[in-house]
Parts: structure tokens; sequence; C-alpha cells
């Protein structure tokens, strides 16, 4: 991309970054739940990373997922760390005929689902500092984001102070500071006064990315317009942003759809022709807000849509 980040940050945040990335799998084993949850880690190769970035995929999937992200994340100085959420993962997808994948979906998009999502990701933040299994610059993490796809971006919507009904709100991590969403949505959506308590409540920074054709792909009545709505009823306190690809599906935000679920959904195997702003605005956005980078932030408000499409939208509150 052009008009790269000035003299304040020589970076093109589009563009790969300067440091290696080596990958780690592992997993963590919660004896409370009984519940152990797949990891894969994203390293860069540098003594002391800007910053971490947990990741929870969407419906289906693995901790493959997200992997176009956070490579790049990583690539520029974050480590990231993607978790595997059983229950709601791969496993649902060996039921391939599309009544059977629907009832799977079905089954486990609900709140009780939700809520082990959610404690899942309690329970990892709540091991990064003393937990073995993990290296070192995870475990020295003083900020961090979270970020999610689909289920996963309710997930994180969840975390980051949605109030949902029957789900009472869980202290989070302090060391939480910012938050992206890539296909969020608004789902079982009431009055605009409803929405407004359901997000009003969410204080951190807050990315939401989608396109205009990002629906449900059948399996949800969930629509592309549903998915600006929880930035649409969030407070205008500087730190809310929106991102709208035009013609942007479900499947180009998950950050590289896995086999199984090309098996089931039609996908197109190269990447989405917007890749590069998206992994231009994500990575600005942590900069600016995990690292306090104002010449970042700066560039993201005033320099960044000039990169965009004439039908891309991006917003900022």
């Amino acid at each position: 991309m052009g008009g790269s980040l000035n003299a304040v940050t020589p970076l093109d945040p589009g563009a790969a970054g300067p440091w290696p990335v080596v990958t780690r799998l592992t997993d963590l084993h919660d004896t409370r739940r009984a519940r152990t949850l797949p990891l894969k880690l994203y390293l860069p190769e540098q003594r002391s990373p800007r910053g971490l970035i947990l990741f929870s995929h969407g419906l289906g999937g693995s901790r493959e997922g997200g992997s176009v992200w956070l490579r790049h994340w990583a690539s520029h100085g974050f480590a990231a760390l993607a978790l595997q959420h059983p229950g709601s993962d791969r496993s649902i997808l060996r039921k391939q005929s599309p009544l059977a994948l629907r009832s799977a979906s079905k089954a486990a998009m609900n709140p009780e689902e939700l809520t082990r999502r959610a404690d899942d990701v309690h329970f990892v933040l709540g091991r990064i500092g003393r937990e073995t299994a993990l290296p070192d610059v995870v475990n020295a993490a003083t900020a961090i984001g979270l970020a999610g796809h689909s289920f996963g971006a309710v997930t994180v919507q969840l975390l980051a102070g949605e109030r949902r009904p029957n789900q009472p709100p869980k202290d989070l991590d302090p060391r939480v500071r910012a938050v992206i969403a890539l296909s969020p949505s608004a789902r079982h959506a009431d009055s605009a006064s409803g929405l407004a308590q359901r997000f009003g409540h969410v204080l951190l920074p807050f990315f939401g990315i989608t396109g205009s054709r990002d629906d449900g792909m059948g399996l949800s009545d969930i629509t592309a317009a549903n998915r600006e709505l929880p930035y649409r009823h969030m407070p205008a306190d500087g730190s809310k942003y929106l991102l709208v690809f035009a013609g942007g599906n479900h499947l180009d935000f998950a950050g590289e759809a896995s086999d199984a679920e090309g098996a089931v959904f039609t996908i197109r195997r190269e990447p989405a022709v917007f890749r590069p702003q998206l992994l231009a605005a994500s990575t600005a956005f942590w900069r600016a807000h995990l690292t306090a980078d104002a010449g970042v932030r700066q560039w993201l408000h005033s320099d960044f849509p000039a990169h965009l499409r004439p039908d891309d939208r991006f917003e900022h509150k």
C-alpha cells in the first residue's frame, strides 16, 4: 500500500512486518471445568513483543482459525494466540448434510455455549503470567487485545461488555486494552433502546469489521446490516471503529477458511481484494490502542480512508 506511515511510524501496516514468525502448538487444561483447550501461538522473533492478541474462532473453526491475521500481526511485533473452543469447533462440521449441519449449528450457538467460550478466554487470560506451557514472551504480556470471527466475534463482544439476558457480566482482566470483532452481530436484535442498553457498556476500544455480503450463510438469519448494529449502539467515546468492505462475504473475514469449511461451504480460495486494507487497518488499530502510538492512530483516522475503494465504508466515533 502506498502512503505509508511517515517518519513517525515508518512501517506500512498493510505489508508484512520486519519480524520472522514462529508457531507453536500447546494445550491448556482447565481442571475445574474438565476442559482441554488447544492453542496455537504465533511468536515474533524479537525479545519484547508490543503486546499479545488472543483470537477466538467462529463456529466450526479450530486453533488454525485466523491464521492470516495472526501471522501478519505477529510480523509487526505482536505475540498472538489462537484458542480452540470444544463444543463449537470443527467437530460440528462432520455433520455435512445441510439439514444435519444446520441442526448442529443451532445446537452449538446457544447462550450456554457462548458462556463456555467466554470462560475459555477468561481461563487463558488467568494463566498468562504463570503458565509453564506458555513461553516467557506470552507470560510477560501487559497489554492484551481480543479478536474473534463470527461466533468468536460474539464471544469477544460479550467479554468487552455486551449485556445479554441471563449472562451476568464478569470482570475482565485489566490487561485487555482493545477488541477487534470480525463479522460482529447483534442476534435477536430488539429496539434501538434495547440495543443501546445492550452495547452501551462496551467501553474498550472496539473495531467492527464486516462486508456488504456478510450474512449467516444459511445457518442463521443474520444479515449484513445486522453486523453493523453493535458499533451503531456503542458509546461515541472516540475509540469505536467500523469498516465495511463492499462485496465482502462471511468467510473473507475468517483469516483462512479451513479444508473442513471448504468441504461444506462455497468459498473463494484467492484472497479477498481488500485483504491488504484489512491488514493495514487492524494492525494500525492494535498499534494505536495496545502501544498508545499516537502517530498510527492519526494515520488510521486521517490517511487510511484514502486507501479504500469507493464503495467501502470506514467510520469512527
